[in-house]
């Protein structure tokens, strides 16, 4: 498959605390590239506000990703840094809070790669992912999951032309 000039190879996922949604994600996001045979373009994630850092995903998260078939227990929790502006071609917030404190560190210059990960979503009708401790942890997983499809065929999957 030949990708697009403008193919993303550097996305980061960001949540506030770096320890459920966003590693939720990346590993779903992950695993939906490698499916696409999309390898090569690197995932990672971080938090706006992680204390105190180089934590793993929280238990219950590492378990409901393993049910899924997907391994996030080796991921630790990172801040996000003025560098990951530069070093990444999109970052995707969980919410909206994550997403105006993203909007506020990046430089100028970088704004425009600051986006929602929830506004890929194809089936489910949500503007944002949704934490688990509110909405439980299969509604968010759907959510996720649902978002990570449809970013991938929406960026990264290349129609036939008619």
């Amino acid at each position: 498959m030949q990708e697009p000039a403008t193919t993303p190879r550097r996305i980061l996922l960001v949540c506030i605390g770096n320890r459920v949604r966003s590693p939720l994600a990346q590993g779903f996001l992950r695993a939906e590239l490698d499916s696409a045979g999309l390898g090569h373009v690197w995932v990672d994630s971080a938090g706006t506000n992680v204390w105190p850092g180089n934590e793993p995903p929280e238990r219950e998260a590492i378990f409901e990703a393993a049910r899924a078939g997907i391994d996030i227990a080796h991921l630790r929790s990172r801040e996000l840094t003025d560098a990951d502006f530069a070093d990444h071609d999109v970052l995707l917030a969980m919410d909206w809070d994550s997403h105006a404190l993203a909007e506020g560190m990046a430089p100028v210059e970088h704004r425009h790669k600051v986006g929602h990960l929830a506004h890929s979503a194809r089936r489910e009708k949500i503007t944002t992912i949704p934490d688990p401790a509110a909405a439980g942890y299969a509604r968010t997983l759907a959510c996720i999951q649902d978002a990570c499809e449809g970013w991938v065929v929406n960026h990264l999957v290349r129609r036939p032309t008619r």
